[in-house]
């Protein structure tokens, strides 16, 4: 009896085959004595073959889409701005007074040399860089696009269940 769902190919008879004392002989190459006692066993064998096929068993629609949205950016930007400013001191000084830091406020000092009796260095002016550091928001307006998938299942109508 063959398992549940295979189906038998053929049933064949294989070549005969003698049993003595218990060895098995092919008669093809032995020759039996007028003695010996023979008997001769059929063998058969089943083959099971198995089948596939392909079915539909449903369909996967996708939709792609794409949307837009539109952000606005505002990163911080620096800048430095610079003012310069005249100030008149026509003070009389003794040596050539350096450059010198005040804080933000670079002060460079601006010498004449004036003709007295004698000479004399008269400090006329100096000019002042003040350095004011500051932030600057410059809002844009950016596209950005972003992709979204729909999958719908649609069983097949003729699909079994196995």
């Amino acid at each position: 009896m063959m398992p549940n769902g295979m189906k038998a190919k053929r049933m064949a008879m294989k070549s005969e085959h003698f049993l003595d004392n218990g060895a098995e002989k092919d008669t093809s190459r032995y020759q039996l004595s007028s003695n010996e006692t023979s008997q001769v066993i059929p063998v058969v064998a089943e083959e099971a073959v198995v089948q596939k096929r392909q079915r539909t068993t449903g369909s996967v629609t996708i939709h792609k889409s794409v949307h837009e949205r539109t952000e606005v950016v505002d990163p911080a930007l620096q800048a430095d701005e610079v003012t310069v400013e005249r100030i008149a001191v026509n003070r009389i000084v003794e040596a050539p007074v350096p450059v010198r830091q005040e804080g933000d406020t670079t002060i460079i000092p601006l010498l004449e040399e004036v003709l007295v009796v004698e000479k004399r260095l008269m400090l006329r002016e100096e000019g002042r860089i003040t350095r004011v550091h500051k932030e600057i928001h410059d809002p844009k307006e950016v596209l950005l696009r972003e992709e979204q998938v729909e999958i719908v299942r649609t069983p097949s109508t003729n699909a079994t269940t196995p």
